[in-house]
Protein backbone atom coordinates (compact mmCIF):
# COMPACT_ATOMS: atom_id res chain seq x y z
CA UNK A 1 0.00 0.00 0.00
CA UNK A 2 1.51 3.47 -0.94
CA UNK A 3 0.17 6.46 0.85
CA UNK A 4 2.12 8.80 -1.45
CA UNK A 5 2.83 11.36 0.89
CA UNK A 6 5.52 13.13 -0.68
CA UNK A 7 4.94 16.73 -0.86
CA UNK A 8 2.89 16.58 -3.76
CA UNK A 9 0.38 19.83 -4.96
CA UNK A 10 -2.34 17.26 -3.68
CA UNK A 11 -1.31 15.27 -1.23
CA UNK A 12 -1.17 14.95 2.26
CA UNK A 13 1.82 17.11 3.81
CA UNK A 14 1.58 15.49 7.35
CA UNK A 15 -0.95 12.91 9.21
CA UNK A 16 -0.03 14.90 12.34
CA UNK A 17 -1.62 17.95 10.08
CA UNK A 18 -4.86 16.17 9.97
CA UNK A 19 -4.65 15.12 13.64
CA UNK A 20 -3.96 18.63 14.86
CA UNK A 21 -7.07 20.18 12.72
CA UNK A 22 -9.15 17.47 14.39
CA UNK A 23 -8.23 18.59 18.51
CA UNK A 24 -7.81 22.27 17.21
CA UNK A 25 -10.59 23.18 14.52
CA UNK A 26 -11.35 26.45 13.26
CA UNK A 27 -14.63 27.49 16.10
CA UNK A 28 -14.89 31.09 16.09
CA UNK A 29 -16.26 33.21 13.84
CA UNK A 30 -16.12 36.99 12.71
CA UNK A 31 -17.14 38.79 9.27
CA UNK A 32 -16.78 42.21 7.61
CA UNK A 33 -17.43 43.85 4.65
CA UNK A 34 -15.04 44.21 2.15
CA UNK A 35 -15.40 46.38 -0.71
CA UNK A 36 -19.06 45.13 -0.89
CA UNK A 37 -18.46 41.43 -0.09
CA UNK A 38 -18.72 39.55 3.31
CA UNK A 39 -15.08 38.16 4.31
CA UNK A 40 -15.40 35.41 7.11
CA UNK A 41 -12.51 34.98 9.75
CA UNK A 42 -12.27 31.90 11.11
CA UNK A 43 -10.05 31.07 13.75
CA UNK A 44 -9.32 28.63 16.08
CA UNK A 45 -9.36 28.35 19.93
CA UNK A 46 -5.29 28.72 19.98
CA UNK A 47 -5.30 31.50 18.00
CA UNK A 48 -8.45 33.42 19.25
CA UNK A 49 -6.42 33.06 23.26
CA UNK A 50 -3.20 34.96 21.43
CA UNK A 51 -5.12 37.45 19.97
CA UNK A 52 -7.15 38.17 23.48
CA UNK A 53 -3.26 38.34 24.99
CA UNK A 54 -2.64 41.20 22.81
CA UNK A 55 -1.87 44.47 24.11
CA UNK A 56 -2.24 45.82 20.19
CA UNK A 57 -4.24 44.80 17.15
CA UNK A 58 -2.56 42.26 15.26
CA UNK A 59 -2.97 43.29 11.59
CA UNK A 60 -3.46 40.44 9.11
CA UNK A 61 -2.03 41.56 5.44
CA UNK A 62 -3.49 39.70 2.62
CA UNK A 63 -1.69 40.03 -0.67
CA UNK A 64 -2.93 38.49 -3.92
CA UNK A 65 0.29 38.48 -5.26
CA UNK A 66 1.07 38.51 -9.19
CA UNK A 67 4.51 37.85 -10.66
CA UNK A 68 5.33 34.61 -12.25
CA UNK A 69 2.72 32.83 -10.85
CA UNK A 70 -0.18 34.07 -8.80
CA UNK A 71 0.18 33.47 -5.04
CA UNK A 72 -2.18 34.29 -2.03
CA UNK A 73 -0.30 35.42 0.79
CA UNK A 74 -1.07 36.27 4.65
CA UNK A 75 1.44 38.31 6.58
CA UNK A 76 1.23 39.62 10.23
CA UNK A 77 1.90 42.91 11.09
CA UNK A 78 2.16 45.14 14.49
CA UNK A 79 1.79 48.10 12.25
CA UNK A 80 1.59 48.61 8.72
CA UNK A 81 0.60 52.04 6.40
CA UNK A 82 -1.96 50.46 4.87
CA UNK A 83 -6.00 51.24 5.39
CA UNK A 84 -6.70 48.17 7.52
CA UNK A 85 -10.71 47.14 8.60
CA UNK A 86 -11.45 46.80 12.07
CA UNK A 87 -12.67 43.32 13.07
CA UNK A 88 -12.69 42.97 16.88
CA UNK A 89 -10.52 45.07 18.95
CA UNK A 90 -7.60 42.14 18.71
CA UNK A 91 -7.91 42.05 14.96
CA UNK A 92 -7.82 44.20 11.83
CA UNK A 93 -6.87 43.50 8.39
CA UNK A 94 -6.09 44.86 5.15
CA UNK A 95 -6.48 43.26 1.68
CA UNK A 96 -4.73 44.55 -1.83
CA UNK A 97 -3.53 42.86 -4.99
CA UNK A 98 -0.10 43.48 -6.08
CA UNK A 99 2.28 43.15 -8.91
CA UNK A 100 5.87 42.22 -8.32
CA UNK A 101 9.04 43.97 -10.00
CA UNK A 102 10.25 40.38 -11.40
CA UNK A 103 10.44 37.29 -12.31
CA UNK A 104 12.85 35.94 -10.87
CA UNK A 105 12.43 33.13 -8.50
CA UNK A 106 14.77 33.29 -6.13
CA UNK A 107 14.32 37.29 -5.67
CA UNK A 108 10.67 35.99 -5.49
CA UNK A 109 11.22 33.28 -3.23
CA UNK A 110 13.25 35.29 -0.68
CA UNK A 111 11.99 39.05 -0.69
CA UNK A 112 8.32 39.16 -2.72
CA UNK A 113 9.32 42.13 -4.32
CA UNK A 114 6.32 44.13 -4.53
CA UNK A 115 6.61 46.85 -7.80
CA UNK A 116 3.16 48.19 -7.47
CA UNK A 117 -0.51 47.46 -6.30
CA UNK A 118 -3.05 47.30 -8.76
CA UNK A 119 -6.13 49.31 -8.50
CA UNK A 120 -7.88 48.43 -11.49
CA UNK A 121 -11.57 47.09 -11.54
CA UNK A 122 -10.80 43.91 -12.50
CA UNK A 123 -8.25 43.54 -9.68
CA UNK A 124 -11.08 45.38 -7.72
CA UNK A 125 -13.53 42.45 -8.20
CA UNK A 126 -11.08 39.94 -6.75
CA UNK A 127 -11.76 39.83 -2.81
CA UNK A 128 -11.25 37.27 -0.42
CA UNK A 129 -14.63 35.58 0.93
CA UNK A 130 -12.88 33.34 3.80
CA UNK A 131 -9.36 34.01 5.82
CA UNK A 132 -8.72 31.03 8.27
CA UNK A 133 -5.68 32.24 11.21
CA UNK A 134 -4.38 29.82 13.63
CA UNK A 135 -1.54 29.89 16.09
CA UNK A 136 0.95 27.38 16.14
CA UNK A 137 4.03 26.90 18.07
CA UNK A 138 4.28 30.82 18.73
CA UNK A 139 3.58 31.60 14.95
CA UNK A 140 0.68 33.23 13.29
CA UNK A 141 -0.12 31.23 10.47
CA UNK A 142 -3.24 32.16 7.88
CA UNK A 143 -4.67 31.33 4.70
CA UNK A 144 -7.39 32.66 2.68
CA UNK A 145 -9.63 31.58 -0.51
CA UNK A 146 -11.01 33.94 -2.84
Amino acid sequence: MNLQLQAGYFSIKSPLQILDRWLNPYRFKDSVNLRGKTLDIIYSARAKKALEQRQHALIAELQLYFTCVVQKRVVFHDEINLETITVNPNLEITYHTVQSNACDPVEFAEKHPVKKELNSAAAQHMRPSQLKIDYINNQWNGEFSI
